[in-house]
């Protein structure tokens, strides 16, 4: 991967030193790119599921924070701005720390912080270990393979050697390639950001083995994001390498464009074989409710033919990459050497590919002919690209509720976990959706406008001084421009989807941003902060705090750890028919080590709840009730502990505290049906109650209930038909049978 830039001029002061701790450092963030990609991409989904993959990479990730602080004794220095990015970073988590004082959702909020501690800590270990091309190249190969290999595991999975749940995406009009992420749209946003740096690499690589290497990846990458069907991701792409073009000389720019172009019409050339094929092997492989997945050989006739179209489109590609470099490069240089020299020279290109995507685009979005050429899927989902289109408008929606939960929360926000806690009570029409759909949108409820202002600052500081570094110093350009381009691309995507929930995602983006400082740590010195008499404290205030607090974090996560590998043994012990005293001695260990995990509580409510109907035994039921109330009072926009704590106190003959849990269900959920059908239901049976005790006032309260709760259910009802024809409206939404049935003998009553 080396370029005629790095490899000639890019070498810091810090090249000669490479100490014991800038290996362990550097090796270590190299084995976190390629280990942790491979479940789900790190997804968090605010569900237990998720979570210990998610810790093992935090715990990680501390340890590399532990190696920093010791390496940073030695030559730490409040003096430049990188010594103050490392700081401020720390602000982000911290914000989060300091929302979770008013979280709606008490564990995922410490969950939150927790990695965004992660993140800071791979902020800083990118500034620190990748100042030298030894170590920077380390990690840029690592990256690579790493990405590669998630490619390749794609292709497996779509030409059905290798199956993996969920690798390919069952939608509505067919199977979207995933990969390791199970999200076609992050995994595009993946993808797109990984088909620039390959580029990059195929038009700078100086060594022809590199060079072959990159340029070979460039149509599997492209066949792979054709196979997402995202649009949105491929609105980006024309986006970053507007931005991307000014970074670049002229020659460089024109063979980018060449060899972009090239790879996008060769894979659109095969294109269309390998869609009907991969539409068949996805029916013999994948899993139906009649047969269990079945992966076929790589010598079948489908994938052979397969792998052989992608095989010759790699060949092609590569080979006439190549050619170029061989023929055309050194004429191009040669002839353009003037044109080179001029001022306005880098903006040439950025200008053509303006004309040239506007006049792609309206003939793509207009031609009906054109479009014909395409696969049909593909066809469809470019001929739908616009702003009335249903995810467009339900993004949009997404959005507009983000900001009236932030009117709520306005400084702080609700804490980590906030939207997936409380977006139904906010929402306006009833969507499922856990995740915001833009990472800016989740941390403004999350940290509400002191924690989003907080991040844009950072992100454009760092961005601020990496262009103004690359500018000054040309002495020091070089392939760290890579990470300039797959945190921006992944930035700008994850604006309109949430692909910073990926945690592996949101770790690139970050250790990438440290990674773009690092080559000019040493030319963005501070000169009136540069006297080392007054540096002696400070060399050592910042590892100091960096040691403590990585270890004080390995404890809190190490501890979450444990408390989920004890419910997990509870859980593995139950399959085995232990007795319910053995189960609930392990699970009251998971509930301890961490009390406001509330799926520990719901579980063990269960559990006393099923002793309870094989016993009678009251003190289980007074248990688990007790059990939900302590678990509400941590997530009081649980849904599952509303439900369970209605069932239990019905069970308990505590009527009026049940009703008042369906309201309060009704109030925090007011788009699902579910809880007016509940609500209805058991008002209507407390009102014949009540009529029958005589007790008419009581009675006539019920009923007036009932009567407000329908008339916010038609009142629903017809804003839903309000709706843009365009927009889907989520789960259903209409009077259940049993409602009716109730409304009706209300009715009859009432005329009696």
């Amino acid at each position: 991967m080396s370029t005629r830039k790095s490899s000639s001029s890019s070498n810091s002061p810090l090249e000669g030193d490479f100490p014991l701790f800038r290996w362990l450092g550097t090796i270590g963030i190299a084995l976190f790119l390629i280990i942790f990609p491979y479940d789900r991409g790190l997804f968090n989904g605010y569900e237990l599921g998720f979570e210990s993959a998610i810790y093992g990479a935090v715990i990680y990730g501390f340890v590399l924070l532990l190696v920093i602080a010791a390496l940073l004794f030695r030559s730490w220095r409040l003096n430049s701005y990188a010594s103050i990015l490392s700081i401020a970073v720390m602000a982000l988590p911290i914000i989060y720390w300091l929302a979770s004082f008013q979280a709606v959702s008490d564990y995922y909020a410490k969950f939150m912080t927790l990695i965004f501690f992660l993140l800071a800590a791979l902020f800083v270990a990118g500034l620190y270990f990748a100042q030298s091309n030894q170590s920077r190249k380390i990690i840029e190969h690592a990256l690579m393979l790493s990405s590669y290999i998630v490619v390749l595991f794609g292709l497996l999975n779509l030409f059905g050697q290798v199956y993996s749940r969920d690798a390919l995406w069952l939608a509505h009009d067919g199977y979207r390639l995933t990969s390791v992420f199970q999200y076609s749209n992050t995994y595009a946003a993946f993808l797109a950001a990984l088909f620039l740096v390959s580029l990059y690499y195929a038009v700078h690589c100086i060594r022809p083995s590199a060079r072959i290497i990159h340029a070979a990846m460039l149509v599997p990458i492209w066949i792979s994001f054709m196979f997402t069907y995202s649009r949105g991701a491929i609105v980006v792409i024309p986006v970053m390498v507007l931005i991307l073009m000014p970074f670049l000389r002229l020659t460089k720019q024109i063979a980018y464009i060449a060899f972009m172009g090239l790879s996008v019409i060769i894979s659109m050339a095969i294109l269309g074989k390998l869609t009907v094929n991969a539409d068949e092997i996805a029916k013999l492989v994948q899993p139906t409710a009649e047969k269990a997945q079945s992966p076929i050989s790589l010598f079948s006739s489908l994938p052979l033919q397969c792998w052989g179209l992608l095989l010759l489109g790699i060949a092609v590609t590569t080979g006439l990459i190549m050619l170029y470099h061989a023929k055309v490069n050194a004429f191009l240089e040669y002839k353009l050497e003037k044109l080179s020299s001029r001022k306005w020279s880098f903006a040439a290109v950025p200008g053509l590919i303006i004309v040239v995507t506007a006049a792609a685009a309206v003939i793509l979005l207009s031609s009906s002919a054109i479009r014909g050429m395409l696969p049909d899927k593909i066809a469809s989902r470019f001929e739908n690209i616009n702003l009335q289109q249903h995810s467009v408008l339900e993004r949009f929606t997404f959005y507009k509720d983000g900001l009236r939960v932030a009117q709520d929360y306005p400084l702080l926000g609700g804490g980590g976990g906030a939207w997936q806690a409380m977006y139904e009570q906010y929402q306006n029409n009833p969507y499922w959706s856990r995740q915001a759909h833009s990472f800016f949108v989740q941390v403004l409820v999350e940290t509400g406008w002191i924690g989003l202002i907080a991040l844009v600052l950072f992100l454009a500081f760092v961005y601020y001084i990496y262009i103004r570094s690359f500018i000054r110093n040309p002495d020091r350009r070089g392939s760290h421009i890579v990470f300039f381009i797959l945190s921006l691309t992944l930035l700008i995507h994850s604006a309109i989807d949430f692909d910073m929930s990926y945690v592996f995602i949101s770790a690139l983006v970050f250790l990438s941003l440290g990674c773009m400082i690092a080559p000019f740590k040493d030319r963005l010195i501070i000169e009136r902060f540069d006297k080392p008499a007054s540096q002696q404290w400070h060399r050592f205030a910042y590892p100091s705090v960096l040691a403590v607090l990585s270890i004080v974090l390995l404890i809190m996560t190490v501890r979450e750890t444990s408390a989920i590998q004890k419910y997990d043994k509870a859980f593995d012990l139950a399959v085995k028919q232990t007795p319910l005293n053995e189960l609930l001695d392990v699970l009251n260990e998971a509930v301890k080590g961490s009390p406001k995990h509330t799926a520990f509580a719901l579980t063990k409510a269960d559990w006393l709840q099923q002793g309870y109907a094989q016993t009678n035994d009251q003190q289980m039921l007074t248990e688990a009730l007790e059990s939900l109330e302590q678990a509400k009072a941590y997530d009081p926009y649980n849904r599952n502990i509303i439900k369970a704590q209605y069932s239990l106190l019905q069970k308990n003959g505590q009527l009026e505290e049940s009703l008042k849990v369906l309201d309060e269900g009704v109030t925090k959920f007011p788009w699902d049906i579910n809880m007016y059908d509940a609500s209805i239901t058991s008002y209507a049976a407390a009102a014949k109650a009540a009529a029958d005790k005589q007790d008419d006032a009581r009675a006539q309260q019920y009923k007036d209930r009932i009567q407000t709760l329908s008339d916010e259910v038609q009142r629903r009802i017809d804003q839903l038909a309000a709706l843009p024809p365009e927009q889907q409206q989520g789960r259903a939404f209409a009077f259940t049978p049993a409602m009716e049935q109730a409304l009706a003998e209300l009715a009859i009553a009432k005329n009696e």
